[in-house]
């Protein structure tokens, strides 16, 4: 492989927040995540025309999760590529590209069952317009898949889940660049307050396996995250930073972790009032959380949801 490859961050924004898409230059260019449906014409578009890159140029469409803010893009993506682009997707989330209507599904098993109808009802039409429309895969990978982008650049697929049910890392062989996007979140996005984590275990043996075994040289985020001091840490992380973030991405999991279980387990008091957190209205207090949870995308309910599940099955044992 060649000592160095060109990668482009491209901030694709949303709301009051935003998403980050990389763009890959190689004999057959791959853009890794998408931002949602208008990023493809008010960012990415944009981006690669100020560093001479065509969106016909594509060759592969990179996805790292199925959540909206990273596959959003992909149709309108492809689409201009001329339907050329290889649509690359992990096999566990696969159906939240091809079909939709899939995405309101989760939505309403995780964040969407603390709120109320009409709160819902608005998530749900800005989760469908971000989306776009339906797109089918051309290749759904799993762990240790290889994609030759040409010439002597080549990605291994890592799968790290947790952050979502089928998260992936691709990872730039020979150089060691990993693009996990959100599978590593530190103490939080910068407005949300706190990593979003559907499942914790999964979550926690992710970071292990990326701090331990894999040992990127460089990780590429999929957000702007803080650490425990709510210092906002540059997505694209280097060298000797890189176990910085990995092990504070633990240090939050071992927090969240153990406020969970003393509050909901018989250790402490939980809230099971009507309030703005509904059952987790003790825990917010306890680790400062003042953030809206009725806004999208949020991460607290889909969070506190995880953990409290990982707590009742542990209980249950």
């Amino acid at each position: 492989m060649k000592d160095s490859v060109r990668v482009i961050p491209i901030e694709c924004k949303f709301g009051p927040t935003s998403a980050y898409a990389y763009y890959i230059d190689a004999a057959e260019p791959a853009l890794i995540d998408t931002g949602i449906a208008s990023s493809a014409s008010n960012e990415i578009e944009a981006v690669l025309a100020a560093n001479g890159i065509r969106m016909e140029d594509i060759r592969w469409i990179l996805l790292t999760h199925g959540h909206v803010d990273h596959l959003g893009g992909a149709r309108a993506i492809w689409e201009k590529t001329g339907g050329l682009a290889e649509v690359v997707i992990p096999r566990k989330e696969a159906y939240l590209l091809r079909d939709r209507s899939a995405q309101i599904t989760d939505y309403k098993q995780l964040q969407g069952q603390y709120l109320d109808a009409e709160i819902q009802g608005k998530h749900k039409a800005i989760l469908l317009n971000d989306i776009g429309a339906d797109l089918e895969p051309t290749l759904e990978v799993f762990e240790g898949d290889h994609i030759s982008l040409g010439g002597d650049v080549s990605i291994t697929v890592v799968e790290t889940p947790g952050h979502s049910v089928g998260s992936v890392t691709f990872v730039l062989d020979d150089l060691n660049w990993a693009f996990a996007a959100d599978a590593v979140q530190m103490f939080g996005g910068v407005k949300s307050g706190i990593p979003t984590i559907e499942d914790p275990m999964l979550y926690r043996r992710s970071v292990q396996h990326l701090l331990e075994e894999v040992r990127p040289k460089r990780l590429y985020l999929g957000h702007h995250f803080q650490d425990s001091n709510g210092v906002i840490i540059h997505p694209v992380v280097e060298e000797e930073q890189v176990s910085t973030v990995l092990k504070a991405s633990l240090e939050m999991d071992v927090k969240l972790a153990d406020v969970v279980g003393r509050h909901l387990s018989g250790g402490g008091k939980s809230n099971e009032g009507e309030g703005l957190y509904g059952p987790f209205e003790s825990i917010a207090s306890e680790i400062g959380y003042t953030g809206d949870p009725r806004n999208l995308p949020c991460a607290f309910f889909v969070t506190m949801h995880g953990y409290q599940k990982e707590l009742m099955a542990a209980q249950n044992k």
